[in-house]
């Protein structure tokens, strides 16, 4: 399964010259992936590094709840643009979720936030878009707008000021295909709770990663 790249703060893309992105709210939670293919339907699930099933403690019913909101728009638009396969990628998260870690007992929610088709790298932000915005809240993330990603910008999102931000941040993303690029910045309010609950040790290791 094709393994989510890791996002930091500066562009990250193949000699980009994007600097305008699409900002994403950044819910926090898991990023688990699903495989899908024309053959074969819904095959596989996994976590960033890892490919687990219905067993696995913590994250055992995603395959369910995937199956129950995502699972056949997702389907439906890879049959309608041509699709053979594909790897989605939702985020799972829950009331009390904080640094991906998660209260057992409370209700959890997927989000979708990327699409990558079988060899065609992921699909871009405004594509994205056009094929996903309507699903319903919380099945997307929400639409911060297009923004040019400058530090000022980053400073904004830090201190709380860009309007429509749930806790974590947000993640830029521009291009198409295998020219996607992607940034990302937090709140300091997100970094303050993870600090307060995980202690400087280990709370310092979450922000970071």
């Amino acid at each position: 399964m094709k393994t989510y790249p890791s996002i930091g703060r500066k562009i990250r893309g193949r000699k980009t010259k994007i600097h305008r992105l699409h900002l994403f709210d950044k819910l926090d939670g898991s990023n688990l992936r699903f495989e899908w293919s024309r053959a074969q339907g819904w095959t596989r699930f996994g976590t960033r590094r890892q490919v687990i099933d219905e067993r696995h403690t913590m994250f055992g019913g995603a395959m369910a709840l995937f199956e129950s909101t995502l699972a056949e728009p997702i389907a439906r638009v890879a049959v309608d643009q041509g699709w053979d396969a594909l790897t989605a990628y939702a985020e799972f998260w829950g009331p009390g979720s904080l640094a991906g870690r998660h209260d057992p007992a409370a209700a959890k929610h997927l989000t979708l936030f990327d699409i990558a088709p079988h060899r065609r790298g992921f699909v871009g932000p405004a594509r994205f878009l056009e094929l996903f915005g309507q699903l319903d809240a919380p099945l997307v993330p929400a639409y911060l707008g297009e923004h040019d990603w400058t530090e000022a910008l980053v400073e904004r999102v830090r201190d709380g000021a860009l309007p429509g931000v749930s806790l974590e941040g947000v993640v830029g993303k521009g291009g198409e295909g295998h020219k996607v690029v992607m940034a990302k910045a937090k709140t300091q309010a997100w970094i303050d709770a993870v600090l307060a609950r995980y202690g400087a040790q280990e709370g310092q290791r979450l922000v970071a990663s």
